[in-house]
């Protein structure tokens, strides 16, 4: 199941939906707060921001340009780079 490059792109296809909840779930629970409705999405950016300096490294040593390597971490995460790792996307 994790060599399934399937696998990887569903969880993919969960983090972007994870985005577009967060922003939602910001709207609908802070609807009257500016700073409130941030929180949740700049949580999901921070996490996903602590992620680059190990897919960085990742990228690196597989020719990726760094801009393509952050914007893919901020964007899908793990799912993104770790089957990059393990080889199974390219």
């Amino acid at each position: 199941m994790f060599e399934k490059r399937e696998f990887w792109y569903f969880l993919m296809f969960g983090a972007v939906v994870l985005w577009i909840l967060a922003f939602w779930l910001s709207f609908l629970l802070f609807p009257e707060s500016t700073i409130g409705k941030a929180v949740l999405p700049l949580a999901l950016f921070v996490l996903h921001l602590s992620e680059v300096p190990l897919s960085s490294k990742i990228g690196k040593s597989k020719g990726i340009s760094k801009l393509r390597v952050v914007l893919n971490t901020l964007l899908f995460g793990f799912t993104w780079w770790l089957p990059l790792k393990r080889g199974v996307l390219d």
